[in-house]
């Protein structure tokens, strides 16, 4: 099965789903899992890099569709912090660019609201301000999740005029269920293959090898799966007889 979850209780008021579970109230269910937890391979950073920035949204509707059916409410998804050289797990972020991380946010959120998922922005840990204030003047500002009502409040004094999340429930707003589901065919594999086979990118020209997942490597190529059918395209960029299809973003 391509998206499989556990579902198992915790306690008469919470739920776990997965290892990361959230129940604010008796059936409302958010899911906090890193999207490579959920569409096998594919990461914050492989749609970062990704030649085609659009395919953001349908991994989000595709990933949201397999949601819907297991009546799960909202996700928890992305970061508002960009990519640094220090990063420990650089897979969880999008790019360097504040401008590109608020759009391929945009652009995710877009496809799990189309699948009838509330999107929910990471708000946790470190974040760029930039991002923030690029959300701000795109009007995008969509609820956010944090550790505090401190956090919320220094989102607030950038401008970000949105609804605010803890792991207790919400801080500002109400649980909302977006009453609809997707009815577009969007086949969950094709999808997958085609964010992979378009972030195939060329991390030192000078470099030897292919690296998976390893974007601090001296490798020439770095790709997001092991899967062989992606190898055989990197080794065909690694040789020079395709161009990458993907772009470096740090």
């Amino acid at each position: 099965m391509v998206f499989s979850l556990v579902l198992s209780s915790l306690s008469l008021s919470w739920t776990v789903l997965d290892y990361k579970p959230i129940l604010y109230k008796e059936g409302y269910v958010v899911l906090d899992v890193p999207l490579r937890r959920l569409m096998r391979d594919v990461s914050d950073l492989t749609l970062g890099v990704n030649g085609n920035m659009n395919i953001a949204k349908d991994v989000a509707e595709a990933v949201g569709i397999e949601m819907k059916k297991m009546g799960i409410d909202a996700i928890i998804f992305g970061t508002l912090d960009t990519l640094s050289r220090d990063d420990e797990d650089p897979l969880k972020r999008f790019s360097t660019s504040p401008y590109i991380t608020a759009r391929i946010i945009q652009l995710m959120a877009e496809g799990f609201s189309n699948a009838g998922i509330l999107p929910i922005i990471d708000g946790r840990g470190k974040i760029d301000e930039n991002v923030v204030k690029a959300l701000v003047e795109s009007k995008a500002t969509y609820p956010v999740f944090v550790e505090s009502t401190a956090k919320a409040d220094s989102l607030k004094a950038l401008g970000y005029d949105g609804f605010f999340y803890s792991k207790d429930g919400p801080i500002e707003g109400k649980e909302i269920s977006l009453n609809w589901k997707s009815f577009k065919n969007l086949d969950f594999e094709n999808v997958r293959k085609e964010a992979l086979k378009r972030a195939i990118v060329i991390l030192n020209p000078f470099g030897k090898g292919i690296s998976v997942n390893d974007p601090k490597a001296d490798s020439k190529v770095l790709i997001f799966s092991a899967d062989e059918w992606l190898y055989e395209m990197a080794r065909k960029v690694e040789r020079g007889e395709m161009p990458p299809t993907g772009r470096k973003v740090w």
